[in-house]
């Protein structure tokens, strides 16, 4: 291999990129190609290296009283730490006929001293590892919003009257149309009065309300054209110092007004455009169209590297609003309030980003007859599977009776669920647990989790069987397993799963009404029930793990396929590879912790 190869080769790596160039050379210098057959022992207590390696071919397994746990190969390095400390409780063993290169001890510790962000990555704990690849891995893009055009975005409907009319005929039609905005028409001109004009040439000078529109509207309107760039938009808006423009077709006639909040929010991810569209909607056809482009925000906010955590918290209120306003539109508004629509399972916990399924139900209030709600929780049904919410396979939905009853009985199948547990019972307790209220009145969860929160009262050993369940799925130790093998990985199963239901167990036991992991995590670490460096990692390798979740399932659905939460390993690149791996020894870590904290061993 050339010095040209050698040089590409471990830019690829990281942290080799960061050196300077005559680092680079010095490092190239000090390398040698070896080869080791299998089942050597490269590293062990008993005996520390004086090289750093550097895997071209094979793999290395790592193993820890006698316990593999973790594996090593094609552009995977090892070991920092020994060479570091001079020690290590670690063996090295070589599981694939190997071909490595072979760094310098000397240079390596010359490297680290001379090179600071070298040095952090080998030195930092395993959160700021994390943080470095994800860094590294996750940069923004320039965004195609630089091409999108005024159409593109939110075009209000024009509030029209001609200049003739009285300005308390046209505030009240104003009022109608749910806008500030008043567009005066004179002949083929337009003009313009606001808010704050209305203040200024009326209430200030206490001007009679019967008089004209046009003695007070501002001529000429500023206009752009609905093909014109947006961002020309926006800097008509800035060069003016206005907030609102009225946008024209191609016969130069007025469509609509662009107001600069639609045009900050389009730059910014669309999320304020959806939001104006739900609460304007009046009917389900128009729910449906604001719904329908939550799946274009999500893919622009994920393509300029914006967390899933805030992802998923944006999606998450927005579905939320969509939910609210079908719950108006479809239930009667004298029954609204004798009822508590709420959302569970991921959707309760703010956390399910693409449509995958539904989990909601309704809580009615006692002595209200249960039956007046069927059909409109039907048609709830039918319309959110119409909007593109999936059904559940599991059938927790509110158009199942089980999921849609009164409050006293819901206290009856709580009292069920803690007294005759089994497995059913405890993933109807666990959806139930993350449950969030969405419309009408709200203390009817509230009071029905008091409830459930003192049926818990010495329950130890029901929590501790609750508890379990995070080691129902296996988490893998070695990722080669499955990168040559099966090479699809149910990543819920394997990683995110065993977060969310070991801190759900945490929060039910200490009473935690938060339903969001990441936040359930903070308030534990608040109350000192895990230490901050825990933490810290959980809420890291949470956000890796739903990160390459929703990038798979962003691309099952660019190629319409169904989606699940399997990610193809084949398709990683090394530092999603290496992002994975940390990952799941947190999680791995995080289900020991979970068997001594609910002494789990105590019950197996």
């Amino acid at each position: 291999m050339s010095l040209r190869d050698q040089q590409a080769f471990l830019s690829k790596i990281h942290p080799f990129e960061v050196l300077s160039e005559q680092q680079m050379d010095i490092c190239i210098n000090s390398m040698d190609i070896a080869y080791y057959p299998k089942d050597t022992t490269l590293i062990n207590p008993e005996n520390i290296p004086n090289y750093f390696f550097i895997i071209i071919k094979g793999s290395v397994h790592e193993y820890k009283d006698e316990q593999l746990v973790m594996d090593y190969h094609h552009e995977d390095s090892f070991d920092a730490n020994s060479l570091i400390y001079s020690n290590t409780k670690s063996t090295f063993k070589v599981q694939e006929d190997l071909i490595c290169y072979e760094l310098e001890r000397n240079t390596f510790l010359k490297l680290i001293e001379e090179n600071s962000e070298f040095k952090d990555f080998f030195l930092n704990n395993l959160v700021n590892k994390i943080q470095t690849l994800k860094t590294k891995e996750y940069t923004s893009e320039l965004s195609s919003f630089m091409i999108a055009r005024v159409e593109d975005t939110l075009i209000h409907e024009p509030c029209i009257v001609q200049a003739k009319t009285t300005l308390t005929n046209a505030i009240a039609k104003s009022i109608e149309f749910k806008t500030s905005t008043i567009i005066v028409q004179k002949d083929n001109e337009y003009g313009i009065i606001t808010d704050s004009l209305l203040k200024m040439e009326v209430l200030l000078k206490g001007r009679d309300l019967s008089i004209n529109v046009e003695d007070i509207a501002i001529f000429p309107l500023l206009t752009v054209s609905g093909d014109d760039y947006l961002f020309e938009a926006l800097t008509l808006l800035i060069k003016k110092g206005i907030k609102r423009v009225g946008v024209t077709n191609s016969k130069n006639e007025l469509i609509g007004i662009l107001e600069q909040l639609d045009v900050l929010s389009h730059f910014a991810n669309h999320t304020f455009v959806v939001d104006t569209q739900i609460k304007k909607a009046k009917t389900l056809k128009d729910l449906k169209s604001a719904s329908s482009d939550l799946l274009n925000i999500i893919k622009a906010l994920q393509s300029k590297g914006v967390k899933v955590n805030h992802i998923s918290n944006l999606i998450g209120q927005l579905n939320i609003k969509v939910y609210k306003k079908l719950y108006q539109l479809i239930v009667p508004k004298n029954l609204q309030n004798d009822a508590c629509f709420m959302v569970m399972g991921s959707e309760g916990r703010n956390e399910q980003i693409i449509k995958t399924d539904q989990d909601n139900a309704l809580i009615i209030r006692n002595d209200v007859d249960v039956e007046q709600y069927r059909t409109y929780m039907n048609s709830m049904t039918k319309t959110l599977i119409d909007f593109g919410y999936p059904p559940c396979e599991g059938n927790i939905m509110v158009s199942n009776p089980f999921w849609c009853k009164s409050v006293k009985d819901y206290e009856k199948e709580t009292k069920r669920w803690i007294e005759a547990p089994d497995m059913q019972n405890y993933m109807d307790l666990a959806i139930f647990f993350d449950s969030f209220a969405v419309a009408g009145d709200k203390e009817l969860l509230i009071n029905l989790k008091d409830y459930l929160f003192n049926k818990l009262h010495d329950k130890d050993v029901f929590l501790a069987y609750f508890a379990k369940a995070t080691l129902t799925f296996d988490t893998p130790n070695t990722i080669a397993n499955f990168m040559t093998k099966t090479h699809q990985i149910d990543i819920k199963k394997t990683g995110v799963f065993p977060i969310v239901q070991g801190v759900r167990s945490l929060a039910l036991r200490e009473k935690i009404r938060e339903t969001t992991t990441v936040k359930r995590i903070k308030i534990l670490q608040d109350k000192k029930v895990i230490d901050n460096e825990l933490a810290n990692e959980l809420i890291e390798a949470f956000e890796v793990l739903s990160t390459l979740r929703l990038k798979s399932q962003l691309e099952q659905s660019n190629n319409k396929v169904k989606i699940n939460n399997e990610i193809d390993t084949h398709k990683l690149g090394k530092i999603e590879r290496d992002l994975l791996k940390d990952s799941f020894k947190i999680v791995i870590a995080f289900k020991k912790f979970i068997i001594y904290s609910f002494k789990i061993d105590k019950i197996l």
